[in-house]
């Protein structure tokens, strides 16, 4: 018989791994509501024309480039979109919007690139944007917010990294690379992953001279010791409008927020396809690389049609999910069922009483299951366990005469006579309602 296979940068989710997904995805959104920000769903599908119009974006990245992340749809002009700002920017740029407009959505996106550990063709972005403020309070709120989001989520330690396009274009001019800007750029954003060996041959092969690759490697490396006020000096030679931004950004993030995990780094550049300011990453966990990441785009809302300031930032779920797979292993249940209705020799006619019994635990917020296969007590209680549902509340035709219920938590095996009021209390009491 033929196996049909999952699509290659692809996967399914079910069970305990929808359930920690579901879990993970509500929490960061209840972060994001919690902070006033708008839900917007954009279309899956975007024209090609629209996709394509970015490639002008401060000039940094080429329709090519563009069209071999693309999943196009044959014989549509249309293409799976690839990230969620430029939906947002096509939107934001047709709209007249109260300012600042501070948007979130959760939403997948596509690109036609090869998988690796934490990077899929198909992925989850949690993406939070302000549009219309120039202002540095609206990065330092999206860092603090996105912060906050990370602690939801049980993510604790982690460090927020800052550096600026304004500096990195500073640098590559006072080297004189300034018509090699682009490649310059696309080089040094694969630091981490090649190498600076593999940068500097990658820079040779774009026409920097090894002396200057030299020199500008030793500029963005430099010592990451943390020292972020000597990282700001060296880079006010660069910048000096750059390098006030991002004191501005870490003297409110530790003294509004008091976040002081923040590290200037030189050698950040997040491919910059469309940023004009501040860049940022949030790093947590070894081998899985940035978990959030975002910048100030002030030009891309104008090859759209409406100039505006704009600043964003993206979690990325599945590599927060590769995460916590990697730091601790998950208990959370198979089914976000709390309890199973376990029927004993009921009759026919009483089954209207078994269903009161579900909709009233239904009623005060508990996940509840009755049996459809009509099956006896073990294979129902079998059912439960395969599905890691806590409790089971035996009904039979003497519980339904005397309104007292047993209560068994399947994993200690414990089993009480309650009433059904009292083991609804229980249950929320477990699942920490």
């Amino acid at each position: 018989m033929t196996q049909y296979q999952t699509p290659k940068g692809m996967r399914d989710y079910s069970g305990a791994l929808m359930e920690r997904r579901l879990r993970m995805l509500r929490s960061i959104e209840s972060v994001y509501r919690r902070w006033g920000y708008q839900a917007l769903s954009t279309p899956a599908m975007e024209s090609v024309e629209t996709l394509n119009a970015k490639a002008g974006a401060a000039g940094l990245v080429s329709s090519a480039e563009i069209a071999g992340q693309l999943f196009k749809i044959e014989d549509s002009g249309l293409a799976l979109r690839f990230d969620l700002t430029v939906p947002l920017a096509r939107f934001a740029a047709n709209q007249s919007l109260p300012k600042p407009y501070k948007r979130y959505c959760v939403a997948p996106v596509w690109r036609r690139e090869e998988p690796q550990k934490g990077r899929m063709r198909e992925f989850l972005q949690a993406d939070a944007d302000i549009i219309g403020c120039p202002s540095m309070r609206a990065e330092t709120e999206l860092l603090a917010m996105a912060a906050e989001a990370l602690g939801a989520i049980g993510i604790t330690k982690f460090e927020i990294l800052l550096n600026s396009r304004m500096i990195l274009s500073g640098v590559v001019e006072k080297l004189g690379l300034g018509k090699s800007e682009t490649e310059v750029f696309r080089a040094l954003d694969k630091l981490e992953k090649i190498g600076e060996d593999g940068v500097r041959a990658e820079l040779e092969a774009a026409g920097v001279d090894g002396a200057a690759a030299k020199k500008l490697l030793a500029l963005v490396s430099g010592e990451k010791d943390g020292d972020n006020e000597a990282q700001l000096k060296k880079a006010a030679v660069y910048s000096k409008e750059g390098a006030e931004q991002l004191r501005q950004i870490i003297g409110m993030l530790e003294q509004e927020y008091g976040l002081d995990t923040v590290r200037v780094d030189l050698s950040l550049v997040r491919g910059l396809g469309y940023y004009t300011g501040p860049i940022f990453e949030i790093k947590a966990g070894d081998g899985i690389g940035s978990v959030a990441g975002g910048g100030r785009y002030d030009k891309l809302l104008e090859i759209y049609g409406q100039p505006d300031s704009a600043v964003g930032i993206s979690l990325g779920i599945e590599r927060l999910m590769a995460l916590e797979e990697e730091s601790k292993e998950s208990k959370n249940p198979a089914s976000p069922t709390q309890a199973l209705v376990v029927e004993i020799g009921i009759e026919p006619a009483q089954r209207a009483q078994v269903m009161e019994i579900a909709r009233k635990l239904r009623a005060e917020g508990i996940a509840v299951e009755t049996d459809l296969n009509e099956r006896n007590m073990r294979k129902q209680l079998e059912y439960a366990n395969a599905n890691s549902i806590p409790f089971a509340i035996i009904v039979g035709k003497k519980e339904l005469e005397t309104g007292l219920y047993a209560l068994k938590d399947l994993q200690s095996g414990q089993q009480e006579s309650l009433k059904l009021d009292a083991a609804a209390k229980k249950i929320k009491q477990a699942a920490g309602k």
